[in-house]
């Protein structure tokens, strides 16, 4: 099939920007675009909606144009249709997939019953008498002006008659001389390298040239049976589709989220698709919404609108993405149908921002007096006193004092030092590793144990004042007797365990008591003397 083709799941399939018609997969323009034959414009899975006119693609008569790239056959009351925007005329609704008029099925529908209940009074049913069928109206070739039931047993004798004095003409894959000429004795044959093969836009079935939908044959034969031949083209009736081989007819889905097998199902309800992967239902397009009252999936303005780059969205500050939707640039937000700019992005006023509590200021400037000329852009930020969260993306308050309400740790942080946390709704310390001391969330650190400023170091009950960090260990004060095992710090009581004067103590006193003596004894001598 030349470009554009790939073997997918053991199946000679086209890319997803390629359309199989007339024997490869080609490249098609959408509506609008500049084009030389029909076959350029894609058809959206009907041949006959779309014409190349004025070297434009447009709609073919008859048709009108549903979405942004989709042409859809008008028919009128009691034809096929799928959506009720399908029926044109006042009051016509699509009913079963029928164009009804509402309002005349209603009456009908009331006169059919007072008919009935009339003929059921008058005219008794008799059992065994069949009612006479009403001879079949007769219907006439639009072209050859002649009666259609005429021109088809004229067709079928022919073909009969031909048949016979055609049993030794050749056929298909018979030799012939002409290269690029038709083998006259086998439609829409072509001699290609010695041989009868099928031209283009055709195919071989049982030593026919049956022809591809919405090829041109002169009888029905050359179509494949499940489909119609109807302005003599191979088509499908109005309610169904064509198949991606472009030789049978597909059944469409009945709306919005029913199942699907192939995208041509899912092409009557507007900007819709059938997915690659389970569950297979009908589904809008990322830059489509579904509208009740239309039933179809409707092209979004603005925010989520098509694009294929990113000069096609009109929205300020958006881009194109993957899904070839109109999302926010990196750093931007949508919020009330803007694309506003995340903490750090640039901004004229703080309306600007994407998120509550944000001010709009230059980086370089430390006061708050306006009247400074800023040395650099202005960008958003949380004002004094709160903390940005990208994962929300707002502003929230800084804990003021221990115990106050948050609900993450970087509140409570800047108050608590790098150790607070947010434990159940406030900002405190874990008691179970740290403590609460000269302000801020400490490691706990044991007597004995190195430390690096007594903050850390820590002792049970409520003596957190007798214990420091001296030569690099956590100690008790001077003063205070440590009880490692117990992790206190105990104020001596001035007796030993035996509960006699310590021996320090009893020193002490006697050097006091001779002390007092000879300075006594040396003012009596000085005095007498």
């Amino acid at each position: 099939m030349l470009t554009g083709a790939k073997c997918e799941a053991g199946v000679c399939t086209c890319d997803s920007d390629y359309t199989y018609v007339r024997g490869r997969c080609r490249k098609l323009v959408d509506l609008g675009q500049p084009c030389s034959d029909d076959i350029d414009c894609f058809f959206s899975h009907n041949r006959e909606s779309v014409v190349c006119h004025r070297g434009s693609c447009e709609c073919a008569d008859g048709f009108y144009r549903r979405s942004s790239n989709v042409c859809r056959r008008r028919v009128t009351n009691g034809e096929e249709c799928l959506v009720h925007q399908d029926c044109d005329g006042d009051n016509l609704r699509c009913v079963n997939q029928r164009c009804t008029d509402a309002a005349a099925q209603t009456a009908k529908s009331l006169q059919d019953v007072a008919i009935q209940t009339s003929q059921s009074l008058e005219k008794p049913h008799v059992e065994g008498s069949p009612a006479k069928a009403p001879p079949a109206p007769k219907t006439r070739d639009a072209e050859t002006n002649t009666d259609t039931a005429a021109a088809t047993k004229r067709v079928q004798i022919s073909t009969k008659r031909a048949a016979k004095e055609c049993e030794r003409c050749r056929k298909f894959g018979d030799p012939c001389v002409e290269e690029g000429v038709e083998c006259p004795e086998v439609p829409y044959t072509v001699c290609r390298m010695g041989q009868c093969h099928c031209r283009e836009g055709y195919y071989h079935k049982e030593g026919r040239c049956m022809a591809e939908l919405g090829e041109y044959v002169h009888d029905g034969q050359y179509c494949e049976p499940g489909t119609e031949f109807s302005n003599r083209r191979c088509t499908c009736r109005n309610d169904q589709f064509y198949d991606n081989n472009m030789r049978t007819c597909l059944k469409s889905a009945l709306g919005i989220n029913t199942s699907c097998t192939q995208q041509s199902q899912c092409s009557p309800y507007g900007a819709a698709y059938c997915p690659s992967v389970s569950p297979k239902r009908c589904t809008c397009h990322p830059y489509a919404r579904y509208d009740e009252a239309t039933e179809l999936c409707v092209a979004k303005d603005g925010y989520e609108a098509y694009c294929e780059r990113d000069g096609d969205c009109a929205l300020a500050n958006a881009r194109c993405s993957t899904e070839k939707t109109c999302v926010c640039k990196p750093s931007y937000y949508y919020v009330n149908e803007r694309c506003k700019a995340a903490n750090g992005g640039e901004c004229e006023t703080a309306a600007d921002c994407a998120f509550e509590e944000a001010v709009c200021q230059s980086p370089s400037v430390q006061s708050e007096d306006e009247s400074v000329e800023p040395a650099e852009p202005k960008r958003c930020s949380c004002g004094k006193g709160h903390y940005y969260q990208a994962s929300g993306n707002r502003c929230l308050k800084e804990a003021e004092q221990y115990g106050d309400e948050c609900s993450v740790d970087e509140q409570c942080q800047p108050l608590l030092g790098e150790l607070g946390q947010c434990i159940e709704g406030q900002c405190q310390c874990d008691e179970n590793e740290h403590h609460f001391k000269d302000g801020k969330c400490n490691m706990k650190i044991a007597l004995d144990a190195r430390c690096s400023k007594t903050s850390e170091c820590f002792v049970d009950g409520d003596d957190q004042d007798n214990v420091e960090c001296r030569n690099s260990a956590c100690q008790c004060k001077f003063d205070y007797s440590p009880d490692v095992e117990r992790q206190k710090c105990i104020r001596p009581s001035g007796k030993n365990s035996s509960d006699r004067p310590s021996a320090l103590k009893v020193i002490t006193l006697l050097l006091t008591s001779a002390a007092v003596l000879i300075t006594g004894s040396a003012l009596r001598d000085a005095y007498y003397g």
